[in-house]
């Protein structure tokens, strides 16, 4: 069975996901299937494609593409199904969504769209369960499959094959040192009597970046050792996205109390030097992150959305009203008075959500259908 994997991914770190397919690749590989990736060719991708070279060296065959729509994209697509005698297509983040809606019979493989995301609460939450119903429809019809993060995006699409696979938590990353708490806490500057709040912001809106910095700007003036530590897609923002996080926020991120940090792929060192995580999304599918710092047993602040639900059972998680700033600055104190070292329930979270139990599931729904 060969497998191509093609995914809108072009950020700079590999990330969970990365991980996660490596893991699913070797797997697949010792049970005689090949696995072929395509990603968009990008200005991170071509620059600092340390994890395209990760998949190169584990001997997956990686293309990349300039071209995700049109019949341009069309044509690449249809030379690499054929040219690798391809068994099964499987997209992730909505690569060449349209080609496959106009030319899934025609293009001769089984299909799988991998879901990602939950619903967006800008938009009526009726009007998305409609469009995922009618999208469903147009898949059975043209015998697509659906694989879905959340439980409840994945009951929206009525009338397609759907499977609900939750995320899994892959420890493999690319050029991972896992560094110590302290090595990591010293190479941020940190100093010692200083708290740190992390938090990946890498999108304003579905981050919630403007509730998490208002927290962190009310918990500063009763405890003015705190940081909130800010990962987004690189570094530091440029200039202008400074004065847009300005203007969404209302917060100075110049403030004494904001630190930008640079994206890298040893992330479970930053949950380690993490005194408390802060997940502020208004709406998240499974959120990678969160299960990354269960899994270094941190403190937990998260907003109540559907997406974090299964997390609440972790015995060292404060859950506030999503988009209260107010209680998210609550829950944030009472985590900080947490013994950071007490031992917590993460290893029932690892074991359920482990990279094994992911990769059996979707090897599974490969082989049945």
């Amino acid at each position: 069975m060969n497998i191509l994997i093609a995914a809108d991914y072009s950020t700079p770190a590999s990330g969970n996901f990365i991980g996660s397919l490596v893991d699913l690749g070797r797997d697949l590989k010792q049970n005689n299937h090949k696995l072929f990736f395509v990603f968009p060719e990008s200005p991170n991708t071509v620059s600092e494609k340390s994890w395209v070279h990760w998949l190169e060296n584990e001997e997956f065959k990686v293309y990349l593409t300039k071209h995700k729509d049109g019949e341009a994209a069309l044509t690449f697509l249809r030379e690499i199904i054929d040219k690798n005698h391809i068994d099964i297509l499987h997209l992730h983040f909505g690569m060449f969504h349209r080609i496959i809606l106009n030319n899934a019979k025609a293009l001769g493989v089984k299909i799988f769209v991998h879901d990602h995301m939950e619903f967006n609460p800008k938009v009526s939450l009726a009007q998305q369960k409609v469009y995922c119903a009618v999208t469903s429809l147009k898949y059975r019809l043209n015998k697509i499959n659906v694989i879905c993060v959340n439980e409840r995006k994945c009951k929206a699409y009525l009338f397609s094959k759907r499977f609900f696979i939750p995320n899994g938590i892959s420890f493999k990353r690319n050029v991972t040192t896992f560094a110590t708490r302290e090595e990591t806490r010293k190479k941020l500057g940190l100093k010692d009597n200083q708290k740190l709040c992390l938090l990946l912001g890498w999108h304003l809106h579905t981050k919630g970046i403007d509730i998490a910095f208002k927290a962190i700007e009310k918990v500063s003036k009763s405890n003015p050792d705190i940081v909130l530590g800010v990962v987004g897609h690189s570094g530091a923002p440029s200039d202008n996205s400074l004065n847009s996080i300005q203007e969404f926020t209302g917060v100075d991120p110049h403030s004494s109390f904001i630190k930008f940090l640079e994206s890298t792929d040893d992330i479970f060192a930053y949950h380690k030097a993490a005194d408390v995580f802060l997940s502020s999304s208004r709406t998240e599918a499974f959120p990678y992150s969160v299960l990354e710092a269960i899994s270094q047993n941190t403190p937990l602040v998260m907003s109540d959305i559907t997406g974090t639900d299964w997390a609440h059972s972790y015995n060292k998680a404060f859950v506030y009203p999503t988009k209260d700033y107010n209680a998210c600055a609550n829950a944030i104190e009472q985590a900080l008075q947490l013994d950071r070292n007490a031992p917590s329930n993460s290893d029932e979270f690892i074991e359920k959500y482990s990279i094994e139990n992911w990769c059996n599931a979707i090897k599974n729904v490969y082989e049945s259908n």
